[in-house]
């Protein structure tokens, strides 16, 4: 990439290029946005986004367009939303949200509209969440969640539904587990998870089951590994990865495996990856990384092959880029 940066997002588009867009590097908070093409394995630069920022969302619509909201910039915690349109390689504004945040998640429903919800503000952890209509450009509210929580997960399951596990209120980290029902607009508890974690992962398998990977609690980085069964509404714990982390991504495969790469763990920063077969329960090792990574972006390119990019590293925000081909 032209610019180390971490926490910044990334969005596979239509066309198969990868849209990498803000973050934070050398120079601060990043309004600029990158453009990585697998047919040429080259970046190049786009348009700006308005604002710098951090800590944010970016959505894929189905439109094509890209939703980015909220986050962290030089003004503070941020309720703005920016639109990008591939077909015009621009920026413009989009409404606000109704409450600045960053920390928090954003998950395309099935009916086109995106559903944001919880983060942090200054030292506040918000249960709030929002609807965006792309079809009208605006913000709605829905109703809180249970629990106020940053630093969770959100997918999106199989039955249109959104299940939200752990994260962080204030300084406590969480084991609830909440889903999100688009039909009625409500949430709903489920079970806890066994172990409190934040800066996990959650992974949608190709059973419709959620696989969730390591984290951070109050006391330890995580090894653990638990499956959440929609079917039956509960958790269950699975075989626990060699390596604990945290600010780590988990990527499902083509094969229906998952592959688990990098993050932060007792000896700092890791270029270690990891596959769970979800077919035996199992973890085996994958290759290393060239370069140990945590607060880094994973996404599974058209061709099967998973992209890594930048993050922050033992020295530096990190430029470079990797591919995995499985």
């Amino acid at each position: 990439m032209a610019l180390g940066r971490l926490s910044h997002t990334a969005a596979l588009l239509n066309s198969g290029k990868v849209l990498i867009a803000g973050g934070y590097g050398a120079t601060g908070y990043l309004v600029s946005s990158e453009m990585y093409d697998p047919s040429t394995d080259e970046w190049n630069s786009t348009a700006s986004m308005a604002l710098g920022r951090v800590s944010h969302t970016e959505t894929l619509l189905n439109s094509g367009k890209v939703l980015i909201a909220g986050g962290y910039g030089a003004t503070g915690y941020l309720a703005s939303s920016e639109i990008y349109d591939p077909s015009t390689s621009n920026w413009s504004p989009t409404t606000s949200m109704a409450r600045a945040r960053m920390f928090h998640t954003a998950t395309l429903l099935n009916s086109g509209k995106v559903l944001v919800a919880g983060g942090a503000i200054s030292t506040a952890s918000l249960d709030s969440s929002e609807i965006y209509d792309p079809s009208i450009g605006s913000w709605a509210p829905t109703t809180s969640m249970i629990q106020a929580r940053y630093s969770h997960t959100a997918i999106l399951l199989k039955s249109g539904k959104v299940l939200v596990t752990g994260g962080y209120e204030s300084t406590d980290s969480l084991n609830s587990s909440e889903i999100y029902d688009p039909s009625t607009g409500q949430w709903n508890s489920t079970t806890r998870m066994a172990i409190a974690r934040a800066y996990h992962t959650a992974t949608l398998l190709n059973s419709g089951n959620v696989l969730v990977t390591g984290g951070l609690n109050a006391s330890f980085i995580l090894r653990s590994s638990e499956i959440y069964n929609p079917s039956t509404g509960k958790w269950n714990s699975t075989t626990r990865m060699a390596i604990a982390r945290g600010h780590h991504t988990g990527t499902l495969l083509n094969s229906g495996n998952v592959l688990v790469a990098g993050g932060y763990g007792s000896i700092g920063y890791l270029n270690s990856s990891e596959i769970y077969d979800p077919s035996t329960e199992e973890w085996n090792s994958a290759t290393n990384m060239a370069i140990a990574r945590g607060y880094h972006t994973a996404t599974l390119l058209n061709s099967g092959k998973v992209l890594a990019t930048g993050g922050i590293g033992s020295m530096d925000y990190l430029v470079s880029c990797e591919i995995y081909n499985s």
